[in-house]
């Protein structure tokens, strides 16, 4: 069994609002290695931006107070525990034959993608895009603490 999961952003999301920390407090206690992609890293630091800067990140950025959020609320230190997945152009025809095959928008479509170039083989993620898709790939769905087999 893999001992690598793939955290979508809803995980990070999810945590950083305070709405539904267990899954990821669980997971970072864990052995488990956890991975991040470029999506990710967007997706997150994006909501990072609204939730310590109380606004919208375009009006953050009209404002010119990005720097200050990232001063107070810098999500670096969170983002140093986890790994880093890349990906080269041969990511292309998975990630088209995604977004065919499951009806996926482009970033579900290239964070499944990844995961399967990668050989990662388990995704936890609160969106439910992802249900059908992960089973017809045959990777496993985390979305709770009782879905992680220690």
């Amino acid at each position: 069994m893999s001992n690598k999961i793939f955290l979508d952003s809803s995980i990070l999301v999810e945590w950083a609002k305070k709405t539904q920390p267990d899954l990821f407090n669980h997971l970072l206690r864990s052995s488990f290695d956890l991975f991040i992609s470029q999506i990710i890293l967007s997706e997150f630091t994006y909501y990072w931006l609204a939730v310590g800067g109380g606004k919208a990140p375009v009006t953050l950025k009209r404002d010119g107070t990005i720097s200050d959020v990232l001063r107070l609320y810098n999500p670096a230190g969170l983002l140093s525990k986890l790994k880093w997945l890349d990906a080269d152009k041969t990511i292309i025809p998975i990630h088209l034959e995604m977004m065919e095959k499951y009806n996926l928008l482009p970033n579900d479509a290239l964070i499944l993608a990844t995961c399967k170039l990668n050989g990662i083989e388990k995704i936890a993620s609160y969106d439910a895009d992802f249900a059908s898709a992960c089973l017809g790939e045959a990777i496993q769905l985390i979305r709770s603490v009782s879905d992680v087999a220690l």
